[in-house]
């Protein structure tokens, strides 16, 4: 077991039903290929670094049936659990994989471009001695990975109230001790606009640090799919 830890959990893209409204215009089963493509792309940055970390795969326990292939065939920690009961989903991860490793990373799956070199950047950052944070956020202030060293209650409870919105979180952890370290400006796959932006990123040369052929492969078919909505 390594002292890092990276969680990938899957977004609300993986609901059609909650955010179709986002991407007016997006069949269902669309939706679904570009979520199963970011979280793929996200495990794909981390697997070449299971010999430093730990890396496990989130999945909705009813939500089974939908496992990628990917996924199914991957040698990766998959654990399935309710992922809508967040307070009791943190709190559980409390008490055996936050509490084995000394350093956790949490990554939302609907992020794009956090490169592998991006990964070491945080743990360094979480191996100092004080009780450290990492957040990063894109510039609509929504968290899309969030890192930490030691596990407090009281800062879960504040990202899963405020709806892992950074500027609301801060509101809430006023008298924190933690030492936060701030990285802004990700790119969170969650409407249109995002959905032209990310088309812009992996049509520029520096996207291949964090997005592979075959994964830009997956994007593409979906950007003519919906070219559309790109002009």
């Amino acid at each position: 077991m390594n002292s890092n830890a990276a969680y990938i959990f899957p977004s609300e893209l993986f609901h059609p039903e909650k955010i179709s409204s986002n991407l007016n215009g997006f069949k269902e089963e669309d939706i679904l290929f570009l979520a199963a493509t970011l979280y793929l792309n996200i495990l794909e940055n981390l697997d070449g670094k299971k010999d430093k970390l730990d890396v496990y795969c989130i999945w909705d326990e009813n939500e089974k049936d939908n496992l990628p292939e990917e996924l199914k065939n991957c040698n990766c920690n998959i654990i399935f659990i309710d992922v809508s009961k967040q307070k009791e989903l943190f709190e559980k991860f409390s008490t055996k994989e936050f509490l084995s490793h000394k350093n956790n990373l949490v990554v939302f799956s609907d992020v794009i471009n956090l490169k592998p070199n991006d990964y070491d950047q945080y743990f360094k950052l979480l191996s100092a001695e004080n009780e450290s944070l990492v957040i990063a956020k894109n510039k609509e202030g929504s968290i899309a990975a969030f890192g930490f060293n030691k596990y407090s209650e009281d800062i879960f409870s504040g990202l899963i109230t405020s709806k892992f919105n950074y500027d609301d979180f801060l509101g809430k952890i006023k008298s924190s001790e933690h030492f936060m370290q701030i990285v802004s400006d990700v790119l969170i796959v969650k409407n249109i606009n995002n959905f032209k932006q990310l088309y812009f990123e992996l049509s520029q040369k520096k996207s291949q640090v964090y997005c592979s052929q075959q994964m830009h492969e997956r994007f593409t078919h979906l950007f003519v799919e919906y070219k559309d909505l790109l002009k």
